[in-house]
């Protein structure tokens, strides 16, 4: 089996036409790997060489980039549907958007949307159908069909809003984001980066959403530079370059990169400094950003606009021989790579130049040349500053409320269709009772009675679908409530508690209340995220398994619940008997360990003290939580732990019960594999118990595999 694999690796290599050193690269990719290369999809495998191919890209090998991509991706024996669509995701988005072959990128596409032909395969691979409808959009923004664009932006955003993953919806708001800075809006520019900076925080903390957030960062900040407010610019762009500082050292392999974009940062830093008079410190971001990004493989063109920033403060500073100079770097650069924009900020240059100096002929003929480019970057963006995308994104809505509205008119006529089924009935039964009359009155009374009875059930049912209809509207009402009025403002405090954890030199104790209030918020968007998906059963493959130190966890969790046991004046006892691990989804856990010591601290009087015992048993974790409150009687027992019951009771301080959260304990700990029971007297105390398998050895879960072919 492996001489046929290095058979076909190096035969597929050899008809590409790529050399050996290339090709031991190429196997070293795919030995790393796990050699069986026949499972539904081999998403680490693809990611590797996909990366791969990327940095070749930034290094300017395209035609090799897409060679190795190749090679490596035909060494797969039986592509999943996902590789093929990453495949073409790739070609589309890294290879032919950035060689200018928008066409072909659309093609391929175009054939993602094949292969994700049925409503089965879209709602299995939901998120790499949205991001497709975005960067297919993408795509046609570059060639000018922005009504097209906008259809498949509304599109992703529906498509990613049914995943309840801000990271999914940061994709929209990027790039509403672009729109808006391109048509000069810059306020919503600035509204939207910031938003999308939010949403991407909930992403991946991989190489591209370090990108993504250095991105967002300088975007935000080249956003208020152009709504004049220099100091916010000046913020933002600070903030972006000790971002690349700071997290670039995860990324040591991307040097270049990073290089790039802070000398973009550096280019944008100096048009502030400029504005405030500050003409040195201008200079100097500005030689430093051209020094980087004139580099083989690094960003010319922001070379080019920096240069044409340059040659403007030589001008002003009546530096003529110096605006000579610069000029004629410029186009020498030009020569090889063009810049519309740039070759018109050089004419616009050389016309000033030529004037100054009195040689008013070339003078002239660099004015024209710089009316002619100007009035074709006019023209070229007139269609995108005029179009209104919120008009065409609230027409793109009543269409897709239309569509709605016509799907519930035909299930209103199969309603009708229904009701006249049971019209005829009655009346067949009319005609019964007619033809039955003169035999016998008795049969009569009965089948008028019979009669009556049908009619009757029959405006039951129709006022039964009448409140089926009002209940799932009003059901939909409260999720968007929920949505828009709980998981926002929760988000907000989140990254407020992060940004006061980044910036403020807070003392120990406000620093650990301020990870506290982050921690919190998390979990509550968890929590409502649960709630908007209607997850109220938990199953053993939805839960996200890792090692979890339950000595630490409990510590943690009596930590956070501290303050509302300090509310009631009540002492929280913790107890280890042993030193244990399980193998469990750390979020449901806490979740089920909060929910039983704030039971405890709700039904305990104040002053009382609530004992937590963590032991091992039989290679079994035990967890005891004893109140000495209240207690549950004898009736409400075989109720405690379902779901929505009436066996609610208020707190001992006039807390409110809400009836959710043993039930949902019970769910998640059976999910595990585990148990919880109680036990209880009334006026004397409840004792909850937690039982779960415990992990073998720290050690042995220490080197998890990786993600295998």
């Amino acid at each position: 089996m492996i001489k046929f694999y290095l058979f076909t690796f190096f035969l597929a290599i050899k008809r590409r036409g790529i050399s050996i050193p290339f090709a031991v690269l190429l196997f070293c990719f795919f030995s790393c790997e796990n050699s069986d290369l026949q499972k539904a999809d081999h998403t680490a495998y693809v990611d590797n060489i996909r990366e791969q191919a990327k940095r070749m890209m930034d290094r300017v090998e395209k035609e090799k980039a897409l060679a190795f991509f190749d090679s490596a991706y035909n060494v797969i024996r039986d592509p999943g549907i996902g590789d093929e669509i990453q495949k073409f995701s790739f070609k589309g988005r890294e290879y032919y958007q950035k060689t200018g072959e928008n066409y072909k990128g659309i093609a391929q596409f175009d054939s993602i949307f094949l292969i994700l032909s049925t409503e089965d395969l879209k709602k299995r691979y939901k998120r790499e159908y949205s991001t497709a409808l975005f960067q297919k959009g993408d795509l046609l923004f570059d060639i000018k069909h922005y009504n097209d664009a906008y259809q498949f932006y509304y599109r992703g955003k529906a498509i990613a809003q049914t995943i309840m993953d801000p990271c999914a919806v940061s994709e929209y708001s990027y790039r509403l984001g672009m729109v808006s800075y391109k048509q000069g809006k810059f306020s919503e520019a600035v509204s939207n980066f910031k938003q999308c900076f939010e949403d991407v925080g909930y992403c991946t903390a991989d190489f591209k959403n370090f990108a993504s957030r250095q991105e967002l960062l300088a975007n935000i900040a080249l956003s208020y530079s152009k709504y004049n407010m220099t100091d916010s610019s000046l913020f933002y762009s600070n903030k972006a370059l000790t971002f690349l500082r700071d997290e670039g050292k995860k990324f040591p392999e991307r040097k270049d990169y990073i290089d790039m974009a802070q000398a973009v940062v550096f280019g944008n830093r100096a048009g502030e400094y400029y504005k405030k008079g500050d003409t040195l410190a201008a200079e100097s971001l500005l030689k430093k950003s051209i020094a980087t990004n004139r580099k083989r493989g690094f960003d010319i063109q922001d070379a080019q606009l920096s240069m044409t920033k340059l040659g403007e403060l030589y001008f002003e500073g009546n530096r003529l021989e110096e605006t000579r100079k610069i000029a004629d770097q410029l186009r020498a650069s030009l020569d090889s790579n063009s810049n519309l924009y740039a070759e018109t900020e050089l004419n616009k240059l050389n016309w000033k130049y030529y004037d100054k100096i009195g040689r008013l002929e070339d003078a002239y003929i660099s004015l024209q040349q710089y009316k002619v480019l100007k009035d074709s970057l006019d023209r070229e963006n007139i269609n995108l500053v005029s179009a209104d995308v919120d008009r065409e994104f609230q027409n793109l809505e009543q269409q897709n409320n239309y569509i709605l509205l016509s799907k519930e008119n035909d299930l209103k006529k199969n309603y009708l269709y229904v009701t006249l089924l049971f019209s005829l009935m009655a009346i067949s039964i009319l005609l019964l009772l007619l033809q039955n009359w003169k035999s016998s009155k008795l049969n009569v009374a009965a089948l008028t009675n019979l009669n009556k009875q049908i009619t009757f059930q029959n405006k039951q049912l129709e006022q039964t679908l009448d409140d089926l209809r009002q209940s799932n509207k009003d059901k939909d009402r409260i999720l968007k409530v929920v949505a828009h009025d709980l998981r926002n403002p929760l988000g907000a405090i989140s990254s407020i508690a992060s940004l006061l954890l980044e910036e403020v030199n807070f003392s120990e104790e406000h620093m650990e209340f301020a990870k506290l209030m982050k921690t919190s918020s998390l979990q509550s968007i968890e929590m409502i995220n649960d709630l908007l998906a209607a997850n109220f059963n938990y199953r053993p493959e939805e839960m996200k398994k890792d090692v979890v130190d339950m000595q630490t966890l409990l510590r943690d969790c009596i930590e956070q619940l501290k303050f509302k046991a300090d509310e009631k004046d009540q002492k929280v006892n913790l107890e280890i008997g042993a030193d244990i691990v399980v193998l469990a989804d750390k979020e449901k856990i806490w979740r089920v360990l909060s929910n039983l010591i704030v039971n405890a601290i709700k039904f305990s009087p104040p002053g009382s003290v609530i004992n937590v015992k963590l032991s091992d048993k039989d290679q079994k974790m035990e967890l005891s939580v004893e109140d000495h409150g209240i207690g549950i009687p004898d009736e409400l027992k075989g109720k405690i732990f379902d779901a929505f019951t009436d066996a609610k009771r208020k707190g001992t301080s006039g807390e409110q019960p809400f009836g959710l959260g043993l039930s949902i304990s019970k769910q998640i700990v059976e999910a595990h594999g585990g148990k919880i029971w109680f036990e209880s007297d009334v006026n004397k105390g409840t004792t909850f118990y937690l039982e779960l398998p415990a992990a073998k050895e720290k050690s042995a879960f220490a080197l998890s595999p990786s993600l295998a072919i």
